[in-house]
């Protein structure tokens, strides 16, 4: 018997987020953000991965990091009703599942300025009048 079979099966109800309390925090804040705030928190993942791309000057294509972008056999709408919470927009989705594709080095540079940015988005947007 192997070590690996005394351990217990992986808890599959987990996200992949969840095993960072600050990110999963964050993540939670973006899901009830609304939906220009979504999109403009989508947009600057993306920059600050691509950005730590080219500053380290790797050949990482965002193909290859983003399992679902295959042609899709079903209108966007259709796939968007049988995903996570952040595959309502594809931007978003991208933006989500780029940041999870990334190898555990990487995300662990970006998650603490991934989680800045969310927050510090978000709280600009609750400080502006006429808001919600």
């Amino acid at each position: 018997m192997s070590l690996k079979d005394d351990q217990p099966p992986p808890d599959r109800s987990k996200r992949w987020y969840d095993e960072d309390p600050a990110l999963q925090r964050a993540l939670k804040q973006l899901r009830d953000a609304s939906d220009q705030h979504q999109a403009q928190i989508a947009l600057n993942i993306i920059k600050i991965i691509v950005e730590h791309q080219m500053e380290e000057k790797t050949s990482l294509k965002l193909e290859d990091l983003n399992p679902v972008n295959a042609p899709p056999t079903a209108s966007w709408e259709a796939q968007r009703q049988q995903r996570r919470w952040y595959d309502v927009h594809e931007t978003l989705s991208s933006a989500i599942q780029l940041l999870a594709d990334c190898p555990a080095d990487l995300q662990e540079r970006l998650i603490p300025s991934i989680i800045q940015m969310i927050e510090n988005t978000l709280d600009h947007q609750e400080g502006t009048p006429g808001e919600a």
